[in-house]
């Protein structure tokens, strides 16, 4: 009879043969397949030291998909799972079981603050890593990594509760969904806590989608879904997709990723695979993943294109949930184009270094070219982010072109940190900065507001000069500018001086630049020293 919990010391060789037992894979295939590979650095550098398997647990997410589709067979598959817990600390099965035989709140409190956080391996032949919630990368020097999506996952281990901050991560299952199933599903664990709706097993994000699927055509073995059809999956959890073309160019990609993750939206990333191990490349096939962070590093070259400087053109890196690498894997912009032929002529494709491995490259042979962005947003959200950033590259074009007429004015460019953002947030942010004080940003904080808003923040020299917001519940045709907030007087004086000419207002008329404009103009919303009346 199998115990309730086993603990092992944690090497890469244990969690291959835990991954086998546990599920009626053999080792060889674990061995060689890509998850171990990444399992082995991702917990190497975690400093896994414990790792305690919790037999006979039952999932919800493999229970829904086992009674779909796998307690029809004829082949007895089981309909309970493994559950492995990671620590970053050594302790023994009699610790454990001196914990739960009497309390004993420091070993507890141990565990909690050296937990890794959880992997369900499910009793299948291939596809074995159900719901996986870990950690992820922690910071390092010079590189500043943002999860903006995670989420608190509670565990009740025997009676212990234990928590950790992630998002939800598992494997394409090849017979209940697909690698866009399991991506919408990483996505709909961040979108269901923040917009409130059901989260669906893969399963049901198979039949979802696949309502309106050819007659020719099965739910079950499911091969994959369309861009037409995760757009139905997302309807179906009252969310609206929208679909954002790639135009070839890195700041396109970076800041539309950019402004809507750093309000916590997790997005779907389509891609093409290229194996770039020969002297042509060879397409692999259509892929998509769930995209789950960034990173910025302190030496990353800031680009500036079309005039307009932006803090998201010095993302390097994204970490995206990919079910056939890993949870928070690596794609890294390192200015590598592929030369494709499409339309009879060869071009140059953005491409991105991946961790995705085939039988006939090792890591790093194949490269993704993106497609599309698919992000699933409340249906409040009406204004996207192309209309912000084309009013702030037509505004912040004015400022240039007056600055080079008197250059005294400023004398390097501003920088444009755009992203989606709510009201709560943002006053809570206002309400703790030290020097966000005074009548005029109490003001700011008794304003009525839309939930909703896009922020277009002005950096100079690295601080933050001027906010300029937009209401994101409002329509193109509506007065969706809504004020701005002022930080430095003297950057506020300039922008007065560059706009007080009374050509603007029959060359801007009718634009949301001039809304601005005639704000700035507006003495009551002037900046007043922190503390005046």
């Amino acid at each position: 009879m199998e115990t309730p919990f086993e603990i092992y010391p944690y090497s890469i060789n244990k969690l291959i043969d835990i991954f086998s037992d546990k599920s009626i894979s053999n080792p060889e295939f674990i061995q060689k397949n890509i998850h171990s590979i990444y399992f082995r650095e991702y917990f190497e550098h975690l400093d896994t030291k414990t790792i305690l398997a919790e037999n006979d647990y039952i999932d919800r997410d493999y229970l829904e998909d086992f009674s779909s589709y796998y307690v029809r067979c004829f082949a007895d598959y089981k309909r309970k799972c493994t559950r492995l817990h990671f620590f970053k600390h050594d302790f023994c099965v009699n610790d454990f079981e001196a914990l739960l035989n009497e309390s004993n709140p420091s070993l507890q409190k141990a565990l909690q603050q050296n937990y890794l956080g959880f992997v369900v391996v499910k009793p299948l032949p291939k596809t074995i890593i159900g719901r996986t919630c870990l950690v992820p990368y922690p910071k390092e020097s010079g590189k500043e990594r943002k999860y903006p999506i995670t989420r608190e996952y509670k565990v009740n281990l025997f009676g212990l509760p234990l928590s950790v901050k992630s998002l939800a991560f598992q494997e394409q299952d090849n017979v209940v969904a697909a690698c866009a199933t399991s991506a919408l599903w990483s996505v709909f664990h961040g979108t269901g806590i923040l917009f409130h709706h059901d989260i669906l097993s893969p399963g049901e994000i198979t039949k979802t989608a696949t309502k309106q699927l050819p007659i020719e055509s099965r739910v079950f073995p499911n091969r994959g879904l369309s861009g037409e059809q995760m757009a139905y999956a997302i309807r179906s959890v009252n969310l609206e997709p929208l679909q954002i073309g790639i135009n070839n160019k890195e700041y396109n990609i970076k800041s539309s990723i950019y402004a809507y993750i750093s309000y916590g939206i997790p997005l779907i990333l389509g891609l093409r695979l290229y194996d770039i191990s020969g002297r042509t490349p060879n397409y692999i096939g259509r892929h998509a993943v769930a995209v789950t962070g960034y990173s910025i590093e302190d030496q990353t070259t800031k680009y500036e294109n079309e005039n307009l400087k932006l803090v998201s053109s010095n993302i390097n890196k994204i970490y995206v949930h990919d079910d056939q690498v890993g949870p928070f894997s690596r794609m890294v912009f390192d200015n590598r184009f592929i030369k494709l032929h499409k339309n009879g002529t060869e071009r140059d494709f953005i491409s991105l270094a991946t961790s995705f491995k085939t039988e006939g490259t090792g890591i790093g042979g194949v490269r993704a070219v993106p497609e599309i962005l698919l992000v699933p947003l409340y249906h409040k959200i009406r204004i996207s982010f192309d209309t912000i950033y084309a009013t702030v590259k037509f505004f912040n074009e004015v400022i240039e072109q007056v600055n080079e007429e008197i250059p005294f004015l400023m004398n390097e460019k501003i920088e444009w940190d755009i992203y989606l953002t709510d009201v709560n947030k943002l006053k809570s942010e206002i309400f703790e900065a030290e020097k966000c004080t005074g009548n005029y940003f109490k003001k700011i904080l008794l304003m009525n507001m839309p939930r909703y808003i896009w922020r277009a923040a002005a950096i100079l020299k690295g601080t933050p000069v001027i906010d300029f917001l937009f209401d994101a519940t409002d329509i193109e045709q509506g007065q969706y500018f809504i004020c701005t907030i002022e930080y430095d007087k003297g950057f506020s004086s300039i922008l007065k001086k560059i706009f007080s000419g009374d050509i603007f207002e029959e060359m801007l008329k009718n634009t949301t630049a001039w809304k601005i404009i005639r704000w700035l103009r507006d003495d009551s919303h002037t900046y007043r020293e922190a503390g005046s009346k």
